[in-house]
């Protein structure tokens, strides 16, 4: 009976031996399936990034695009704008000389039509007893109502000199 309880003893030995092989083997082997699937999933979660990352770069494009269009057409619409700024000035610029024009041929209308000269200042608080323009304010009321401005100015200046 010795040499049977050596051999079942061995048996029993070389059974526990295989068991805690058995073990050994099958710890990294759960191992590595849980680390292949680990791995799985963060394939796909890398994969689903790449993608968000393509659509972030195709939006920043699409925006860049819109924002030069939209650049494109400030500028062209400043450029109008401007155009109609200058032609709007120039038009009341024009309409400043006229206004100035028709005040100008207004005053002298006014000083032709109360018939005295602007050279007599007798009006004004200025006396002289010059006798140039106690002459021509003879003339000034002895001629008709309305004459013609260049001979009332000529006449004017011949006898101011």
């Amino acid at each position: 009976m010795n040499e049977r309880s050596t051999i079942i003893k061995k048996l029993r030995d070389r059974f526990n031996h295989y068991e805690r092989l058995e073990t050994t083997i099958l710890s990294p082997k759960e191992d590595l399936e849980e680390s292949k699937k680990q791995n799985k999933e963060l394939l796909q979660a890398h994969e689903k990034q790449e993608n968000e990352v393509l659509d972030l770069r195709y939006q920043l494009e699409e925006g860049r695009n819109v924002e030069e269009n939209m650049k494109k057409q400030y500028l062209e619409k400043e450029e109008q704008h401007q155009v109609e700024v200058n032609i709007l000035k120039d038009k009341l610029e024009e309409k400043y000389k006229l206004l100035r024009f028709q005040d100008s041929n207004k005053i002298l209308d006014d000083i032709l039509s109360s018939q005295s000269s602007p050279a007599i200042k007798a009006s004004l608080g200025f006396h002289e007893s010059n006798a140039k323009f106690e002459i021509l304010n003879k003339e000034m009321r002895g001629q008709p109502h309305q004459q013609p401005r260049k001979e009332i100015l000529q006449r004017n200046i011949l006898l101011l000199r």
